[in-house]
């Protein structure tokens, strides 16, 4: 992403911290089943177009209406505006804002039904490219109420991914005893808690340092994380309950970073869209145990609750 995006996107958590949009528990809730229903693009850009016109039901390129959908703009339609990776940004128009006589698919006007089943290729591949951000995931017999956990690893420690010594920074270990799904949740709640910078961050270009945050508020964004993408995905997840918990006891949500809640969301998504990821370059060793040379330092916090 480029630096005109990153701007963007911090303009995007100033407006929700400064203005207090979203802030009620009410509009926050409103605001999080909108994202989970623009499965096809990013959280990032799901939350673009819910300010710019709350209510669409789906939205795509005037190819697409055109080409995929047999469907025209109208005339004095406005297009909205949404980020494209290393590129301009891209104008898409609602549905309501077309017209054709090819019927819309009525399937994708319901993306709110969930069947608790994960796909195994988006689940092995978000494992498989942990390491690519130097992660080693390990599975552990533990009791039915401890999910996982993630923690900074010791030094001089390296794994194997395609042929290469990758650097290991983190450890996450998660209940092997647990369901594909519940280890899943797991997963994106601890991966929540890393991309949104609680255990620090190696470089400030990979994801932000935000070490220093109130417990209340790393608990938050995981959770928000977590359901974001687990609902994305099909399935039912623990946070709903804290979640819904938490926004029908206080009348505000905690002062959490919608930037890196949106983008951790979309790190997550895109492991699991994706075979294979590039290693980080600063993560790649000439040899098991040899030090990698890192722009940054991780943070005090070594383990966080789950």
């Amino acid at each position: 992403m480029d630096n005109h995006h990153k701007e963007d996107i911090k303009a995007l958590d100033e407006l929700f911290q400064k203005v207090s949009t979203y802030r009620t528990s009410h509009d926050f809730k409103t605001l999080l089943l909108f994202i989970k229903r623009f499965r096809y693009i990013s959280p990032y850009n799901a939350f673009l177009i819910h300010i710019q016109k709350p209510g669409s039901q789906y939205v795509a390129t005037l190819e697409d209406w055109q080409y995929k959908f047999q469907r025209d703009i109208k005339p004095g339609a406005r297009p909205l505006v949404i980020l494209q990776p290393f590129g301009p940004v891209r104008f898409v128009f609602e549905l309501g804002d077309t017209y054709g006589k090819t019927p819309f698919p009525e399937q994708l006007l319901k993306p709110f039904q969930t069947h608790g089943s994960l796909e195994l290729s988006k689940y092995y591949n978000l494992i498989k490219n942990l390491t690519c951000d130097g992660i080693s995931y390990n599975e552990s017999d533990y009791g039915t109420n401890l999910a996982g956990r993630i923690q900074t690893a010791q030094k001089n420690m390296s794994s194997m991914y395609n042929k290469k010594y990758v650097k290991i920074l983190y450890i996450m270990i998660v209940n092997k005893n647990h369901s594909k799904e519940e280890k899943f949740a797991t997963i994106t709640h601890e991966l929540g808690h890393l991309y949104c910078g609680h255990l620090g961050t190696p470089d400030i270009k990979w994801w932000s340092d935000r070490h220093d945050q109130k417990i209340e508020i790393c608990e938050f964004e995981a959770e928000c994380v977590s359901w974001l993408v687990c609902e994305r995905n099909n399935i039912k997840n623990p946070s709903a309950e804290y979640l819904s918990g938490y926004v029908e006891k206080n009348g505000q949500i905690p002062q959490i970073s919608l930037e890196n809640v949106l983008k951790a969301s979309g790190m997550i998504e895109k492991k699991m869209h994706n075979s294979y990821l590039p290693i980080r370059k600063e993560l790649i060793l000439n040899k098991p145990g040899t030090q990698s040379k890192l722009l940054g330092i991780v943070k005090k916090r070594h383990t966080l609750p789950t």
